[in-house]
């Protein structure tokens, strides 16, 4: 039998309870047809709560946001490096093909680069903000457009 179709079987389960915790359930379910339902849904909770069992929800939810850390942590560095590497490029590219002054020159070292790309970030940045929210709420709204229609 495959995997896919034992995760869709239903296996009976025979549980033996004290009296005071069937009247409890009994109260809870409302009615009889109810109780196997709530019986399940009191075992997914119990299983859910229980991180340390491979493939339960808490497990996954655990592992997939210390990955996304970590790959969040692992791009910031490579974008830090990139961004570096970027203005030590530009920098030799400057001054090898413009011609300048030495006081000029002084200004288009790496560091030189990056402070100007610093500063003209504060100055526009709350236009670029302005610029990305709007993408976002006109991506997000056509989105939910498209959710509407399907649905």
């Amino acid at each position: 039998m495959a995997k896919s179709d034992l995760a869709r079987k239903s296996q009976r389960v025979t549980v033996r309870m004290t009296g005071p915790m069937v009247a409890n359930l009994r109260r809870l379910a409302g009615t009889e047809r109810r109780i196997g339902e709530e019986i399940r849904n009191a075992i997914r909770l119990y299983l859910d709560d229980k991180g340390q069992i491979t493939g339960s929800r808490r497990y996954f939810t655990g592992v997939f946001r210390d990955e996304v850390r970590l790959l969040r942590r692992e791009l910031g560095w490579h974008l830090t490096l990139i961004t570096l590497l970027l203005a030590e490029m530009l920098s030799l590219l400057i001054r090898s093909t413009v011609e300048m002054d030495e006081q000029s020159a002084r200004t288009f070292t790496a560091s030189g680069i990056l402070k100007i790309a610093e500063e003209r970030l504060v100055e526009s940045g709350w236009k670029v903000r302005m610029r990305v929210e709007a993408a976002t709420d006109d991506a997000e709204l056509e989105e939910q457009r498209q959710k509407d229609r399907a649905g």
